[in-house]
C-alpha cells in the first residue's frame, strides 16, 4: 500500500500546474480527530491551453462542518483559496448528502490580481460496490472575481466522484471531476488523491 501511495504522490509532483475554481470534494464530512492532505493536477480545456497543479489540507470541525486551505500555480500563476463546507442534510437510506461551501480566494493571473468569493451548492450520494466505496457529487460553484478591469460572477458545473479502494479505505481516497463553463469560467479536467491522518499515528487510521 506505501507503493500505491508514493506512486501517486510521485505522479502528481511531476505535473507542470495548479488547480483554479474546482471543487474535489463531496458531501462527506471529515471526522473532527483527522486532517486529510491533497494534490490535484487540473487540465484547462478552453480560453487558453494548459494546467495547474493544487497541493491542500482539510479539517474537520464538527459532524457537519470542514474547512479546507488550498494553494496551487500554473497556467494560473498562483492561487490560494480558504473555504467552509456545510453539510446540513447528511447521506442517510436514499437520501443524498446536500449542502454548501463557501469561500473566498486570492489568484494571479499574468498581469492581474483576482480576488475571489465563492458560494457552491453541493449534492452526493455514497455507493458500496465490490470494488469499494464511490462517492459520485455535482456542485454549481458561483464565483465571484474581482479584477483590475472587471467585476463579474463566473459559474462553472462540477461533476466528479470520490473512491475508495477496498484495501485502501480510511488510507487513500481517489477521484475526478470535470467542470465545464456556464459562465465566463472555466472547463477542465482533474484528479486528486487524498490522504487522511492523525497526528499521533500518521497517514490513515
Amino acid at each position: 500500500m506505501n507503493f500505491a501511495k508514493y506512486f501517486v504522490l510521485c505522479l502528481f509532483l511531476s505535473s507542470p500546474a495548479h488547480a483554479y475554481l474546482s471543487i474535489l470534494e463531496s458531501g462527506e464530512v471529515l471526522s473532527s480527530n483527522l486532517i486529510q492532505v491533497g494534490f490535484e493536477p487540473q487540465i484547462l480545456t478552453n480560453r487558453e491551453s494548459g494546467a495547474n497543479f493544487d497541493v491542500f489540507v482539510e479539517t474537520g470541525l464538527n459532524d457537519s462542518t470542514s474547512a479546507r486551505f488550498l494553494i496551487g500555480g500554473g497556467t494560473i500563476d498562483f492561487n490560494a483559496f480558504a473555504s467552509v463546507k456545510w453539510i446540513p442534510i447528511p447521506d442517510f437510506a436514499n437520501q443524498p448528502a446536500m449542502g454548501i461551501r463557501a469561500g473566498i480566494g486570492f489568484a494571479r493571473d499574468n498581469d492581474d490580481n483576482v480576488l475571489q468569493v465563492q458560494a457552491a451548492p453541493l449534492l452526493s450520494k455514497r455507493f458500496e460496490t465490490e470494488y469499494g466505496l464511490t462517492v459520485p457529487y455535482i456542485a454549481i460553484p458561483f464565483t465571484y472575481l474581482n479584477t483590475k478591469e472587471d467585476n463579474y460572477v463566473a459559474t462553472n458545473l462540477a461533476v466528479g466522484t470520490e473512491w475508495q479502494h477496498p484495501d485502501l479505505k480510511d488510507t487513500m481516497t481517489l477521484g475526478g471531476e470535470v467542470g465545464v463553463d456556464l459562465n465566463k469560467s472555466y472547463t477542465y479536467i482533474s484528479i486528486f488523491a487524498t490522504f487522511p491522518f492523525e497526528s499521533s499515528k500518521g497517514f490513515g487510521n
